[in-house]
């Protein structure tokens, strides 16, 4: 196979991971998982219709947005499904805040307008939004908006494991104050204006054409040591890449060609977290994070592709964003993947 054909089959081939068991590993049994009535999904829209009102717009977009879809979402559904009952009302809490409130449309109405925007459900715990309003007007209203959305956002993108250890499942808002854009509030990117207010669509890592304009990738050919690469990797965004859900990762991957278009050398970096168990103590068994090669800012290594089976002639390269199911030590499982961006190098 040639390094095109590889490339092209690499985002397709990782989607078919989940549902293949890795070598010498037991398969994954995944239970059935609750899932939000019909009747609930209407109850959902009718809650948002008495907010469309006054804000059609605004709620035509929550409507098509992952913040609508962040309980019934696939994806979600089946990481929750491999979580312990016990654990579901930690994940839910975040994920469909009206869950206990079936007039707001319960579970299946996901980030719903009430979860951001009523003074009412400020308190109803961590995670489950701050009651803050986030502005919906233009010009100095909207820049008031975007403070109060900051606010709104924290509960759900900074938090431990409620278990009273410090370690943090998310720490987007720790990111985003220690890098160069603390200025720059989320609304600013994730909320942009748009036709006279912040558009309510929360573009992120699902949106694919945000992520290629944000991070920059430039290959060239090292020049101290033959068949090597140096590679910069500029990420234009106020937190790591990836940020967000602990098993979000991207990988870069390199192939080097021969003169008929074979590959004679590869290699591969992965950007992300790990994570393991604690071995013993009051908190034995559960989740703590084992490494963290998330880019901050800039990254830069040299690559070398080591004994090339035979002459380089071009080097192809991409940069693949990848949405995590589940992962036992070395063995991942991919829900869905993006290819952000790629290129090639002549030798």
């Amino acid at each position: 196979m040639t390094a095109r054909a590889l490339l092209a089959a690499i985002t397709a081939a990782t989607a078919l991971a989940a549902l293949v068991p890795a070598c010498n590993e037991r398969a994954v049994v995944v239970a059935a998982s609750p899932a939000p009535a019909p009747a609930l999904i209407a109850a959902a829209d009718d809650a948002a219709a008495s907010c469309e009102t006054c804000h059609a717009a605004i709620a035509s977009e929550w409507r098509a947005s992952f913040h609508r879809a962040a309980f019934t979402d696939a994806t979600f559904q089946a990481s929750l499904a491999m979580e312990e009952p016990k654990d579901h009302a930690f994940c839910t809490r975040c994920h469909a805040p009206a869950a206990a409130a079936p007039a707001r449309g319960g579970v299946a109405a996901g980030v719903d307008c009430a979860a951001c925007h009523a003074s009412a459900h400020a308190g109803a715990g961590a995670g489950a939004g701050s009651g803050a309003a986030a502005g919906s007007g233009a010009g100095s209203a909207a820049g008031a908006g975007a403070a109060a959305a900051d606010a709104a956002c924290a509960g759900c993108h900074q938090f431990t494991f409620g278990d009273g250890r410090p370690d943090l499942v998310q720490e987007t808002v720790s990111e985003h104050a220690a890098s160069s854009y603390a200025g720059v509030r989320c609304a600013e990117c994730h909320m942009p204006v748009r036709d006279g207010h912040r558009q309510h669509r929360f573009v992120s890592g699902h949106a694919p054409s945000q992520l290629a304009r944000a991070v920059h990738v430039e290959v060239t050919r090292d020049g101290e040591k033959p068949n090597a690469l140096r590679v910069v990797i500029r990420v234009d965004v106020g937190h790591a890449f990836p940020t967000g859900d602990m098993f979000r990762r991207a990988r870069l991957v390199v192939f080097a060609e021969g003169a008929r278009g074979e590959i004679v050398a590869e290699a591969e970096r992965t950007f992300g977290r790990t994570w393991g168990g604690v071995a013993s103590g009051e908190h034995a068994g559960a989740r703590e994070q084992r490494s963290d090669t998330r880019i901050r800012g800039t990254w830069c290594e040299r690559i070398d592709l080591e004994a090339p089976a035979a002459p380089i002639v071009r080097v192809r390269w991409t940069l693949i964003y990848e949405r995590v199911l589940a992962m036992r030590g070395p063995h991942v499982s991919i829900a869905s993947s993006d290819s952000i961006t790629e290129g090639e190098l002549r030798w």
